[in-house]
């Protein structure tokens, strides 16, 4: 039940902060005094969709608290999904700036909008007249009939759901299998690609290395000829560093007899001479083996050909291609098996999609049945609502044959609602016969039916009174009562009939401040009340009648309440 509600910032209200108590709650107001921003505020706080228009002229920032009590398990059991602590009163709020920001909390803890609003539409149901084209559409007949036999029709539906699941889940697997001959083509390229990339023996660092070579064939004249260059200048026939070092070695030798120092020269002197013959020696082995090979230069030519295709076709590297094999291996190992699988999984489809189609069936027998006791329950409130003569009925679309049927989470029904609202006229769609008038009676009733199944404890009416005038409306006024017995309605009206019943009764005033335009709420108790309803029945100024009329509506009203 909604206990409260803080208005700050919203059109024209600057700050309202107004109680609420069980019963029926009636709004009234001069037109134009702003009585569709209360309900305007009470959506946005809900988590309906707003914009910036909706911020007080001026103003930064606007913001709604909506406080309620006394919640229902639904509403529990949201809260512990998204881990919000639960207290005495459930506090609501939402904040939006001028740049688009919106800010929700509940019970002072930050939560999402899609939260706010999961929470939301456990507490308040609003029905405004924009709810009116809403009725009209032939998939809300269908949420109707759903919702009033949703003992039996939720079970079905939640069974339905779970087979559509399965079935989309088969489909998946056989759009990653594709056909069978998709299959085969598959195996048949990966195939190739396993062989190719199999057969390469790539090694890791391979390319560098024959790069590397590659670049040394290249360069093996220069190479050779470097080398003999320097065997030549080390060892060579002519004049050398060995014949060279080897006279020095004499010389000295011929001094040891007369110089002790001259002994140790020699001796370093001949371990060089060895350390050059060896290099001398290697000079010319590294000549030998730098020769160039012109079978090696085009196998290795060849070979970074190969490198660098398997590069263009499966990754920019060797360490990538090996990944790439590993994928593919993969892929081929699961396809390798594919026809069977194929066989298996369309196999599956077959027996879910039976299974769905005889889903169907049951749930569109549960709906007929459904609709023909909403039928008989909503004809006896049309009747006491004035329209004796009414008739009403839910037409089902057939169900395809199995060869046709296209499953669906929702079931394969197409229900459309048509009405008669007079004698010896036939039924005809809903939307094409109904008066704005009926259309609001038809969907008072639709809520009286209803109120008591969806476990929402307040509900709101903006305006449910269009169209209606004379009996019609002492009876609308009476059947909403009844509806506020087991519910918290609060109530937007121009009728006095509805006004009359009011367990509270506020106005909606709009008057100027500071050259500025603001709304406010007043709770009418007394004398107020009865002016308010005198001019709600004909203008202040027709006093003579109006007021005594107004008298005798409350009268009337408090003996109803009383029987």
């Amino acid at each position: 039940m909604l206990t409260n509600i803080s208005i700050k910032n919203i059109a024209l209200i600057e700050s309202v902060d107004v109680d609420f108590s069980q019963g029926l709650n009636i709004l009234s107001g001069e037109t134009g005094a702003g009585k569709s921003i209360i309900v305007d505020s009470l959506s946005f706080v809900l988590g309906k969709r707003a914009d910036k228009s909706l911020i007080r002229y001026g103003e930064n920032l606007a913001s709604v608290t909506a406080t309620f009590e006394n919640v229902s398990e639904h509403t529990e059991a949201i809260l512990n999904e998204y881990d919000i602590e639960k207290d005495d009163y459930l506090i609501l709020k939402r904040s939006m700036t001028v740049e688009g920001k919106n800010t929700c909390s509940i019970n002072g803890q930050r939560v999402t909008l899609n939260a706010l609003k999961d929470v939301a539409s456990t507490l308040a149901d609003i029905y405004s007249q924009h709810e009116n084209v809403t009725a009209l559409n032939s998939n809300y007949h269908l949420a109707i009939i759903d919702k009033y036999g949703e003992r039996a029709i939720a079970p079905l539906k939640q069974a339905n759901q779970e087979l559509y699941n399965q079935y989309l889940e088969v489909c998946k697997k056989l759009q990653k299998y594709g056909s069978l001959t998709d299959v085969n083509k598959n195996i048949d390229l990966l195939e190739y690609q396993i062989n190719e990339i199999t057969q390469a023996e790539l090694k890791d660092g391979e390319e560098d290395e024959l790069i590397a070579l590659r670049h040394k064939l290249n360069n093996s004249q220069t190479i050779i000829s470097t080398l003999n260059e320097c065997n030549n200048l080390l060892n060579g026939d002519d004049e050398n560093a060995l014949s060279i070092l080897s006279y020095v070695i004499n010389a000295l030798s011929r001094l040891t007899d007369f110089e002790s120092g001259a002994e140790e020269l020699v001796e370093r002197l001949e371990s060089c001479k060895i350390e050059l013959k060896d290099v001398a020696s290697t000079l010319v082995a590294l000549a030998e083996n730098n020769r160039f090979d012109l079978r090696q230069y085009e196998e290795c030519e060849a070979r970074i050909t190969l490198i660098r295709s398997l590069k263009r076709k499966y990754g920019n590297s060797i360490e990538e291609i090996k990944a790439y094999l590993q994928d593919i291996q993969a892929e081929y190992d699961f396809l390798s098996d594919g026809e069977e699988k194929v066989k298996e999984y369309e196999e599956e489809k077959r027996v879910l999609l039976k299974k769905l189609y005889d889903s169907a069936q049951k749930l569109s027998s549960v709906r007929k049945k459904t609709a023909d006791e909403l039928s008989k329950n909503l004809l006896k409130e049309l009747k006491e609502l004035g329209m004796p003569s009414c008739k009403f009925s839910t037409q089902f679309a057939e169900l395809p044959i199995f060869e046709n049927f296209t499953p669906d989470p929702n079931g394969s029904d197409e229900a459309i609602f048509t009405f008669s609202a007079n004698a010896g006229q036939p039924l005809k769609e809903l939307s094409k016969v109904i008066s704005g008038g009926e259309l609001s009676r038809f969907m008072l009733a639709i809520k009286k039916i209803i109120a008591n199944l969806d476990g929402i404890s307040t509900m709101v009416f903006d305006e449910i009174d269009t169209g209606i005038s004379g009996n019609t409306a002492q009876i609308v006024a009476q059947k909403t009562y009844d509806i506020s017995k087991d519910k918290q309605v609060l109530a937007i009206t121009h009728l006095p009939q509805l006004a009359s019943m009011a367990d509270n009764h506020y106005l909606i005033e709009k008057s100027t401040k500071n050259s500025n335009t603001v709304t406010k709420l007043i709770l009418l108790e007394g004398d107020s009340r009865t002016n308010e309803l005198a001019r709600l029945i004909g203008g202040r100024d027709i006093s003579n009648y109006a007021v005594p009329h107004a008298k005798e509506l409350l009268e009337y009203a408090e003996k109803y309440k009383k029987q």
